[in-house]
């Protein structure tokens, strides 16, 4: 379908920072599919890890454990402080619709709105493509889910304004990816937390472009010392293959109830396969 525009190159191979296209040219990728191929193309440990997935389990229902899935989980929640848990989904859009249903369990009937900054990305369901503060976006596919609220990006006083007793969470990226690289000044997520304290909301941390280390530290919240009740990553995790998370403090994650939420692929043995060489 026609969602991308003309494609103007077709590529064949990548090797490490490389890619050539079908008539032999030679490009360095500055790009890494967008924020994913942070290890570079072809990377031989996640390659091997994939390949040995394909010749030993590919795919089971996730109402069965896999040891590739538990030491993922592990790694992840160790990475973020522990303490916690994590539901694995394809794609950072995904990890973002969980984070956003686990908010409205954890609020409850009238406490499910989710604030989130001007300009910000958070996928394109439509509940995220509504948490997504990007108002252009929103028109063609209105009418978009009730209960998500846009407040001006490292701006504490509208943040603050915002914050009334139907609000479940507030969900902020480290650095704005789409929005034009855009930092905050120093202290904007700590202050974020100590709203979010003060009125009882979650502070949900949108990781998927900036987790990883892409920011010189294993998660973009690190800079300003704050630590999130809840957490999604996804792009550079797999390196290339699809997989999300979503991390949540063990007492949040509680409010999902079994058939609250679930995804076929998500956390399957080949992609956290990947994920596993990846970390």
């Amino acid at each position: 379908m026609s969602t991308y525009g003309p494609r103007p190159v077709t590529f064949v191979r990548g090797e490490g920072t490389r890619l050539w296209d079908d008539g032999g040219k030679e490009y360095l990728d500055f790009l890494c599919g967008i924020s994913v191929t942070s290890l570079g193309h072809a990377h031989p440990a996640v390659a091997e890890a994939v390949c040995e997935a394909a010749r030993t389990l590919l795919h089971v229902s996730n109402l069965f454990w896999t040891v590739p899935q538990q030491e993922v989980a592990a790694t992840l929640d160790e990475l973020l402080g522990g303490g916690g848990a994590v539901f694995f989904a394809n794609s950072g859009a995904e990890a973002n619709e969980c984070a956003i249903k686990l908010a409205r369990r954890w609020g409850g009937r009238g406490r499910h709105t989710v604030v989130s900054a001007y300009g910000s990305f958070h996928g394109r369901t439509l509940a995220t493509l509504h948490a997504t503060g990007q108002p252009s976006k929103h028109e063609p596919f209105q009418p978009l889910p009730e209960g998500f609220r846009h407040v001006a990006w490292d701006d504490l006083d509208a943040l603050d304004a915002a914050l009334d007793g139907s609000v479940a969470a507030v969900l902020l990226e480290p650095v704005q990816g789409e929005g034009g690289v855009n930092v905050p000044a120093p202290g904007y997520l700590a202050g974020a937390r100590r709203l979010c304290d003060e009125r009882g909301a979650l502070l949900m941390v949108d990781e998927v472009q900036t987790g990883l280390g892409r920011t010189g530290r294993w998660w973009g919240f690190e800079h300003d010392g704050v630590r999130p009740d809840v957490v999604t990553t996804a792009k550079a995790l797999g390196n290339g293959v699809p997989i999300g998370a979503c991390w949540a403090r063990a007492d949040v994650a509680a409010a999902f109830q079994p058939g609250d939420h679930g995804s076929t692929f998500g956390g399957q043995p080949l992609a956290a396969s990947a994920a596993r060489a990846v970390l």
